[in-house]
């Protein structure tokens, strides 16, 4: 595949809906490209009354930018509830996340990040949409919290606690003639001394196809000595108008935004 956000990648999942017979499944994704390399596993149990299952879960990643790279390695253990129109997942985390800088003019010889943190995470979507794939008309509403504490291993920065707030609106309409309007709004903060070394996968960068259009995937975010660090403050709003290309391709789409 490819996207505007990471470029050409390669990407492979294995699905065991029965694992040694039981009634449990277990999911392995492997991908590979231009500035992302990773790994997902989740072992979960079938779902069971109430529409829940519970899982345990884990993430090895490698995302470069073009300022820095970033290694991180994530375990997690919660409960999932999942619909058409609702998810929800509540889970522990454990997660250690090593930042390293390139080089700069400003910043020769840049000092690694190396974090350990631990955090309790509530997750939601709603969404009432025609279509799950494309939408055409509908919203969806999306929020996160988190609270959690970190260590941080050498460097100026300190250990400490922090807390995590992050939400996400979006609105589908058809405007006539296959024409078809989109909106979106994006909200977010971390709250924690100044001094606290959060991680970087709890702070945030904008930019992308999915986020603020027209810009490099995470590049809108603060810089210190011309290297990019996550912020802790988020807010992007869009709105934008697409139209299909052809009727030979129905879901091949241009847009204005």
């Amino acid at each position: 595949g490819i996207s505007a956000n990471n470029g050409p990648r390669i990407s492979a999942e294995h699905l065991h809906r029965r694992l040694f017979g039981s009634r449990a499944t277990m999911r392995n994704q492997f991908e590979v490209g231009r500035v992302r390399q990773a790994w997902e596993g989740e072992l979960s149990s079938h779902t069971q009354p109430g529409l829940y299952r519970n899982l345990i879960g884990g993430t090895a990643e490698r995302l470069e930018s073009d300022t820095d790279r970033v290694i991180s390695l994530r375990m997690r253990i919660g409960r999932a509830y999942e619909t058409q129109r609702a998810e929800r997942l509540t889970f522990v985390e454990l997660e250690r996340a090593l930042v390293r800088p390139f080089a700069t003019a400003l910043q020769p010889t840049p000092v690694d990040s190396d974090t350990i943190a631990a955090s309790l995470n509530q997750h939601g979507v709603w969404r009432d949409v025609d279509s799950v794939i494309l939408p055409t008309l509908g919203r969806s509403f999306a929020l996160q919290g988190g609270l959690g504490g970190v260590h941080s291993n050498g460097g100026a920065l300190a250990s400490g606690g922090f807390a995590r707030l992050h939400a996400r609106l979006q609105l589908w309409r058809p405007l006539g003639a296959d024409w078809y309007g989109q909106a979106r709004l994006e909200l977010g903060q971390v709250f924690a001394r100044l001094g606290v070394n959060v991680p970087e996968s709890q702070r945030f960068r904008a930019g992308g196809d999915d986020s603020v259009r027209g810009y490099a995937f995470r590049s809108l975010t603060p810089q210190v000595d011309g290297v990019d660090i996550g912020g802790r403050v988020v807010a992007t709003a869009s709105v934008e108008v697409a139209h299909p290309i052809s009727a030979r391709l129905p879901n091949v789409w241009w847009a204005a935004f």
